[in-house]
Order: structure tokens, then C-alpha cells, then sequence
């Protein structure tokens, strides 16, 4: 079941990386990175193979689970992006992506046991675990966009708050492991009022270190 798990997940790479036309003639490098780091982050959860008999073997499952979305991500980035990709780049950036998603996929073993032991049924609960965690990725991922006016309007009291805003994105994560400047590129530029703000991005070594420490 974990191989056919794994298997679907990386066809669903496949496909929802060909609907964006993923590729070095039209993305930058480091904006590729994100990409594929961001949908494999997305994905993942959606398609976790479920906890074992014990916690160790889930702990280990989710250590698995984690490593292996994170290593289709650098495959399909060293095929997409070909000499142009970086290799340490796409190391780091996948590497930070693992550590994300062994963060997530403990959440996510957490709610899908608890769920279970208030009687829902196997499956059902594994399915709405991995689609609240996909949710609540994509939710925190896109703070950007539906903080912005907000953070925008308090920031005039608050300068810290902008910084914060764009600091707790695991896309922004993704984005400083990636060397890619998030909000310039040309579609958060266009939709996001904080392109337009001066904004400073977390350091990779503070984000690494909380990410292990979580």
C-alpha cells in the first residue's frame, strides 16, 4: 500500500507540475525550486500511507514518508531544471522540505489517532487527516496574500508586523532555502499588496533550527 501510495503521489507531482508548464524555459531556477518543493509540501499529506501498530514504527513512517516526497521533489527538480538547477540548492531546499513535512506528518498522525479513537473508521480517518494538514499548509502558505492589507494597514504602528506576516509562510521558508525572492516574482507582485513594501526574509539557519526544534 506505501508503494502504490507513493506511486500515486508521484504522478500527481507529474501532472499538477505539467498544468503549470514547471520547467527552466518558463521558470527562473529558484523559482522552480519553490514550485516543485511547494506542491510536493502540498501533496504529500494528502496521499500519507497511515500510522502503524506503534509509535515507533509511526515515527519512523513519518521520517520515511517525509524523505521520500522530499526526494521526489529533488528528482523532478534535477529533471525539469536539468545544469541549470543547482545541485546543493536543490539539496537545501529539499532538505528544508523534509524537515516541514516531518513536522506536518506528526500533526497529522496526531489528529488521524485521535480521530480514530472517537470511533471513526480507519480509512476515514487517515483521509481527513491528511486533507486538514494539506489545508491548514495551503492556508499558512498563502498568509502573504489574505494578511496582507491587514498587516499592510498596522504596520504604520506595528513595522514588525510585515516581517512576521511574510515570516510564518512555509512558502516563504521554501523560498529562502530556494534563494528566490518570493514576493517579486511576477505573480505575488501582481496580487500581493506586500511585494510593494520593504520586507525582510527570515534567515535559512533560524527557520532550519525551528523546524528541528518543533
Amino acid at each position: 500500500m506505501i508503494a502504490a501510495r507513493l506511486v500515486m503521489l508521484a504522478v500527481s507531482m507529474l501532472i499538477v507540475l505539467a498544468a503549470f508548464e514547471a520547467g527552466v524555459e518558463q521558470w527562473q531556477p529558484s523559482a522552480l525550486r519553490v514550485l516543485v518543493t511547494a506542491v510536493a509540501g502540498l501533496l504529500a499529506p494528502l496521499f500519507w500511507p497511515g500510522t502503524a501498530a506503534t509509535a515507533g514504527r509511526t515515527g519512523a513512517r513519518i521520517v520515511a514518508w517525509s524523505f521520500a516526497a522530499a526526494a521526489l521533489a529533488g528528482a523532478a527538480l534535477l529533471v525539469l531544471g536539468g545544469p541549470m538547477q543547482s545541485f546543493w540548492l536543490v539539496i537545501t531546499a529539499c532538505a528544508l522540505l523534509m524537515l516541514m513535512l516531518v513536522l506536518a506528518h506528526s500533526l497529522l498522525a496526531a489528529l488521524e489517532l485521535r480521530w480514530r479513537q472517537r470511533s471513526v473508521d480507519a480509512h476515514d480517518a487517515r483521509e481527513q487527516a491528511g486533507r486538514a494538514t494539506a489545508t491548514a499548509l495551503a492556508l499558512l502558505g498563502s498568509t502573504p496574500l489574505w494578511c496582507g492589507p491587514a498587516a499592510e494597514l498596522l504596520a504604520a504602528r506595528h513595522a514588525w508586523i510585515v516581517d512576521a506576516i511574510v515570516g510564518v509562510s512555509p512558502l516563504t521558508h521554501l523560498a529562502v532555502a530556494s534563494r528566490n525572492d518570493l514576493l517579486r516574482n511576477q505573480w505575488f507582485y501582481q496580487h500581493s499588496n506586500l511585494a510593494g513594501l520593504r520586507i525582510t526574509y527570515p534567515e535559512l539557519d533560524a527557520v532550519a533550527w525551528s523546524y528541528a526544534s518543533a
